[in-house]
């Protein structure tokens, strides 16, 4: 499988001015995969710097997708428009990361002004966008325009066999959806960082302008996916909430059931707290110490919901748990051929190590497998592929990231007058790099590597090949592929001052 390759596109407004700042937004690419940090000062905040960084893109899935393709039109998206206005509720902090994204592109010197729709964008467009699923059940022709999805989730007996598992939790997922090439070719992962003090930090993985957990985990390791269900009826009522943005509520809520732990049950209860327009299953999961570590929700606009357990399986499923799009409790169950695969794989054996537990729900795969992702949460460990033109995501090879890495970004302030002070070669690296320094001047120099997070790996000695311009050797000794920083900390003879200046160094394996 492929390691973590990042490479930082740092923006420089977004960074604060002390002397190891947080990076508050920004961008990089993960093995190719574009991703964005959003890493504080609140939800407006947040939406600010997403719409900022990304509004061009923004404005293209509009005009593109949004409109012409999932709501089929500028008639049937204006149609949306007034459902949603007379329907839908959300919780004010959606409206301000809404409103964030919309002035954050106008800031961005982007125009507001949507071809396809041929008027301007508001912050309820945000919302329609990311209320997608939900519309699904107001008219036929927009019955399709949910996800697919098939999920298995494994733990307990099931995984205490794998070396690396050792009973805890492995959550796998087929995103399947439209071969849409717009949505292929704009596939976008987000970090988090709380927006409130009752928050944590949470990952989704889905498209440009997303602000839901379609897909998503959060710092606890609790995870969700959202699948379509089936049995879809016309919704009767008003105060309908989008039912990406409950399962985000659980997810970012450090304990949203008030329960004393972060468990799934968080976000089974965050969805069945409100009010849902369609017909949904969401698949939730978390590491083995929890109670139950995976469930679930199967949840309708008519029939309610229920809460699906290993208690309901086939006795030969043992710890794994299997969500499609079709209710298994809530109404009785209709053939489905994925679960079918994955049910007879599970019939040979209930032993599903993490390797295992992806190659199963390949069986699974289908020509519009967008996104395939795999969690283990006791590991820190996120596999994904997305798809490209031609080629479903489970057929690619995944890429392996190390989540801590993901979480613990910390932004370095790079001043351009100083960029090339240190140089790194080979950067990325594998097993070592060198690091050479140019001070200018003579000065009193250190040099050590420390952890995104400020945690000091080791020092280098610096051969002083010429008082101005030493360099050094560090191996990496077999550490974690991921990001680290090189500090080089020296006292200027002349002035007396101390001066610090850090780099990324990203090693791969």
């Amino acid at each position: 499988m492929k390691k973590l390759i990042l490479v930082l596109l740092l923006s420089a407004f977004a960074l604060k001015s002390n002397t190891n700042p947080i990076v508050i937004a920004d961008t990089i690419r993960i093995d190719g995969k574009l991703a964005l940090w959003l890493m504080g000062g609140g939800h407006y905040e947040n939406g600010w710097n997403y719409g900022n960084l990304l509004g061009e893109k923004i404005m293209y899935m509009f005009d593109n997708y949004v409109i012409n393709s999932a709501f089929g039109g500028a008639a049937n998206y204006s149609f949306a428009r007034q459902l949603f206005d007379q329907h839908f509720i959300v919780d004010e902090k959606y409206n301000e990361i809404s409103q964030g994204m919309i002035e954050g592109i106008a800031a961005s010197g982007i125009s507001l002004y949507c071809s396809a729709l041929n008027d301007n964008l508001t912050y309820k467009d945000v919302l329609i966008a990311n209320s997608i699923p939900d519309f699904s059940s107001f008219s036929e022709q927009w019955q399709n325009i949910g996800p697919g999805c098939s999920n298995l989730s494994s733990w307990g007996t099931a995984t205490l066999n794998d070396p690396l598992l050792a009973g805890e939790t492995v959550i796998s997922r087929n995103l399947d959806w439209v071969n849409n090439a717009t949505l292929i070719n704009n596939p976008l992962i987000i970090i988090w960082g709380p927006g409130a003090p009752d928050e944590q930090s949470w990952i989704s993985f889905g498209f440009i302008g997303l602000i839901g957990a379609l897909s998503g985990f959060n710092e606890s390791g609790i995870v969700t996916f959202q699948n379509m269900g089936n049995y879809s009826s016309t919704p009767v009522g008003t105060g309908f909430y989008p039912v990406n943005l409950a399962q985000r509520n659980g997810l970012e809520m450090q304990d949203y059931n008030g329960d004393g732990v972060c468990s799934p049950r968080d976000v089974s209860d965050a969805v069945r707290a409100q009010s849902v327009s369609g017909t949904f299953i969401v698949h939730s999961a978390g590491p083995a110490f929890c109670d139950p570590p995976a469930e679930i929700l199967e949840i309708h606009n008519s029939y309610g919901d229920t809460i699906r357990t290993t208690v309901q399986n086939p006795e030969f499923f043992g710890d794994n748990l299997v969500a499609t799009n079709h209710f298994r409790i809530l109404k009785p169950p209709a053939y489905c051929s994925r679960y079918s695969r994955i049910s007879d794989s599970l019939e040979i054996s209930n032993q599903v190590g993490e390797h295992r537990n992806w190659s199963i729900l390949t069986t699974a795969g289908v020509s519009t497998n967008l996104q395939t992702i795999q969690y283990l949460p006791a590991q820190h460990i996120l596999r994904f592929s997305f798809a490209k033109i031609g080629s479903p995501a489970y057929l690619i090879e995944p890429t392996e990231v190390w989540t801590d890495s993901l979480f613990t970004m910390v932004g370095v302030k790079e001043n351009s007058i100083d960029q090339n002070l240190i140089y790194v070669s080979p950067n990325p690296c594998k097993e070592e790099t060198n690091i050479s320094i140019s001070l200018h001047y003579e000065n009193d120099a250190k040099c050590y590597i420390t952890t995104l997070d400020g945690r000091k790996m080791s020092d280098c000695e610096l051969i002083k090949t010429h008082e101005t311009n030493p360099s050094c050797n560090w191996k990496t000794q077999g550490g974690r592929p991921g990001i680290y920083l090189v500090v080089v900390e020296f006292s200027n003879k002349q002035s007396g001052i101390t001066n610090i200046y850090s780099k990324k160094i990203i090693v791969i394996r």
